[in-house]
């Protein structure tokens, strides 16, 4: 509520600003304010105060509006002189007018404070779970490795039709000399020889490769206390450098990468999961076992006893990664009056977020302003950003909250244009996806290497004028995506998975990775036919009520839920799910019938209530659709079928679009996603009257319900219905 309370203050202090000032909305897209613009990153700063005072006149002579910065690395939170030195500059900046970010690192990933926190703990170091299991027939003669690090358990479990029989396991530690596995497999077989080891996450993970030309060793943020020095450190040393409250200076801070470290960057022939001691004393006071005593099932069994174990780790590691660390900072931040913000890692793929963070949509929940990471400047590498940028903006909205940031960073682009960013055409395209996916904040290492002041000015004032008018308000979708994460936690296996490429996963469990692709196909397909959508977690249909067919949840109204490969959901989402099919809402459930609560692996009351939903009917159409193989033409003819198209293009190729609700007022942004110009049809069918913004000029011309727009090269436009 403090929260609310103090944005609510912002929000009417900025209406007031803008009063006063006398310029109309018209007016202010023409020339947007500071707000609304891009930032630069700059982790270093002179010390004389004309050049600083340079610096701030570049960024504005250049039509940006702010900094994410930092105190210079030199003796990094240490000296007295390089925080004077911070002081002067920000409170230069500040008169200015800038929009600052407060950077957490000295270089990433946050939660380290540089080098210090492991240097007085190294106990507190990240850590895994490695497992390796190998299948071997009846009388073969076993020469084995060990996995790295402290052996837990290795044992040899007999492999039978049903799966594996625990109860005939021989602990082979016995067997073990020099470093490897020596053992006859004798008859029963064939013998699974599984091994548990628990090891520091330095070598071959994000920690051990090379930032700013060193190699520090990184922190566990599932330890509490860990997350509590990195304040003590960072924050607090901040605070105390300042006569003002942090929020009086900065917008917010910048997180960036922080995670468990738990997913291998090159595969290394086992899996891993994220594990420090707190883990396993929290499985036992949770669950009432020792963690080592279902470890195998865990690990090996497909069945839903494992299923049913994996759910349960991944519980903890969720609500340890969220809680311990994000929820820490953001309610330090807040006693502050600043916000919490930053990006994670990996945040593309559903299959790293798991062993990453449990659930990214937890942790972002945590975050006032969630982000993402964008690599490049080149749409064509962009497609997974999408999808990115609309999980953080749905947390995000499931919050009350609408910020979302990116951190854009073109170093994919240097190969293949001469060491040199893309050029700022395509760069264009790049963030009009993003925006689409609803980023509202850019803080940048892109240079728009190919312009001049100008040039730049005016890239800033068209990201900005799209900003202005996207800003606020709730994206207006009619279709839910479940994100099925607490299902990819049992299905999450530890098998030998790594990078394949910066945004996706090579390997691990297949009936993982296959949850992992439906959830992505079904995005693709929704987006690759024009479809505004939000994606919703657990706890936001938990939250949710159900309203004359729709499901609702503050300002979010859905008119479809679409739950991509659920199997296992809790017993509040199944009555929520199941009041909003009986009250006329749709259900569409993809390759699979929800059948496990939180609880129990299967349940019967989830198992039958779908049965009996499938069976349900809503005037002269079934309530709940179940397809058992997602084929994406089929998903759009059922839509087009059930719900009405609020916006109509002529053609939903090379073209892409958002929809916002915003003080009532229905604001489109409308993108030629091509490098070459297209005509594209445009009907809103509800609206009389109409308006085209656009940012590329700041020109607002009146627009029929039904009009054709001519868009160049990665152009946007936006549309605001005013009747």
């Amino acid at each position: 509520m403090k929260f609310k309370l103090y944005t609510i203050a912002f929000l009417f202090c900025a209406a007031v600003s803008s009063a006063q000032n006398g310029k109309t909305p018209q007016e202010l897209f023409l020339k947007p304010s500071l707000e609304y613009r891009m930032n630069v990153n700059r982790h270093s700063m002179p010390h004389d105060a004309h050049a600083q005072d340079s610096m701030i006149d570049w960024i504005i002579a250049n039509g940006y509006g702010g900094m994410a910065t930092n105190v210079n690395p030199h003796a990094y939170l240490k000296s007295d002189e390089e925080m004077a030195v911070f002081d002067r500059f920000v409170h230069a900046a500040k008169a200015k007018g800038l929009d600052l970010w407060l950077y957490d690192e000295k270089l990433y990933p946050s939660g380290m404070a540089d080098t210090y926190i492991l240097e007085e703990h190294p106990d507190w170091e990240a850590e895994g779970l490695f497992f390796r299991d190998s299948v071997v027939a009846a009388g073969t003669a076993v020469d084995l490795p060990l996995l790295p690090g402290r052996l837990w358990t290795v044992r040899a479990v007999p492999v039978t039709g049903d799966g594996y029989a625990f109860d005939r396991a021989v602990d082979l530690s016995g067997f073990v000399s020099e470093g490897r596995i020596r053992w006859t497999a004798p008859a029963g077989g064939p013998w699974c020889i599984a091994q548990v080891s628990s090891s520091v996450l330095y070598e071959g993970f994000q920690a051990g490769t090379e930032r700013g030309g060193v190699i520090p060793r990184y922190t566990s943020l599932l330890l509490p206390e860990v997350t509590q020095r990195f304040i003590e450190l960072t924050h607090e040393r901040y605070a105390g450098a300042f006569k003002e409250k942090l929020g009086q200076l900065f917008t917010s801070t910048f997180t960036d990468e922080p995670s468990s470290m738990a997913l291998p960057f090159a595969n290394p022939g086992y899996g891993v999961y994220p594990w420090k001691r707190n883990v396993s004393d929290e499985f036992r006071s949770r669950y009432g076992c020792p963690l080592e005593d279902v470890l195998l099932e865990m690990m090996l069994d497909r069945g839903p006893q494992g299923q049913k174990q994996r759910y349960r780790y991944f519980r903890i590691v969720s609500d340890f990664m969220s809680r311990n660390y994000f929820r820490q900072v953001r309610t330090y931040c807040n006693e502050q009056k600043l916000l919490s913000g930053g990006h994670l890692l990996v945040e593309e793929s559903m299959m790293a977020q798991v062993p990453l963070y449990g659930s990214i949509m937890a942790c972002y929940r945590e975050l006032d302003i969630p982000g993402i990471d964008v690599l490049t400047g080149m749409p064509s590498f962009t497609r997974r950003y999408l999808y990115s940028s609309r999980l953080a903006s749905s947390a995000a909205e499931l919050n009350g909250n609408h910020r979302v940031m990116t951190e854009s960073c073109p170093i994919s682009d240097y190969n293949f244009y001469g060491g040199k960013e893309a050029p700022s055409i395509e760069i264009k395209g790049t963030l009009n996806r993003q925006m689409i996916g609803g980023v509202t904040d850019f803080n940048n290492y892109l240079q728009l290497q190919h312009e001049d002041a100008a040039g730049r000015t005016a890239f800033n004032d068209y990201v900005a004028r799209v900003v202005s008018q996207l800003a606020g308000g709730v994206r207006a979708s009619r279709i839910a995506v479940y994100y099925p994460v607490e299902t990819l936690w049992t299905k999450y296996r530890p098998l030998p998975s790594g990078l394949r490429s910066w945004d996706d996963v090579a390997g691990g469990a297949p009936e993982a990775q296959r949850l992992s692709s439906l959830f992505d196909r079904v995005s693709d397909c929704l987006m690759d036919n024009g479809w505004e959508f939000s994606y919703v977690d657990g706890q936001g249909i938990e939250e949710s009520k159900v309203d004359n067919g729709y499901l609702v949840h503050g300002n979010l109204r859905w008119d479809v839920l679409v739950l991509p490969g659920v199997e296992t959901l809790s017993e509040e989402m199944f009555e929520r799910i199941s009041a909003f099919a009986a009250d006329g809402g749709k259900v569409v459930v993809l390759e699979t019938l929800p059948m496990n609560s939180f609880a129990e692996f299967p349940c019967e009351r989830i198992v039958s209530g779908f049965e009996a939903m499938l069976n349900m009917r809503s005037s002269v159409r079934p309530a709940v659709y179940f397809e058992q193989e997602f084929d994406p033409k089929l998903l759009n003819d059922l839509l087009e079928g059930i719900l009405p198209r609020d916006i109509v293009l002529s053609s939903y190729r090379g073209v892409l679009h958002c929809h916002r609700k915003i003080g009532g007022r229905d604001v489109y942004f409308i993108v030629n996603d091509t490098p070459a110009p297209l005509s594209l049809g445009v009907s809103i069918p509800a609206a009389r009257s109409l308006e085209c913004w656009n940012p590329q000029t700041g020109q607002i011309t009146p627009m029929q319900p039904s009009s054709t727009l001519a868009l160049g090269p990665y152009e946007g436009m936006i549309v605001r219905r005013l009747k």
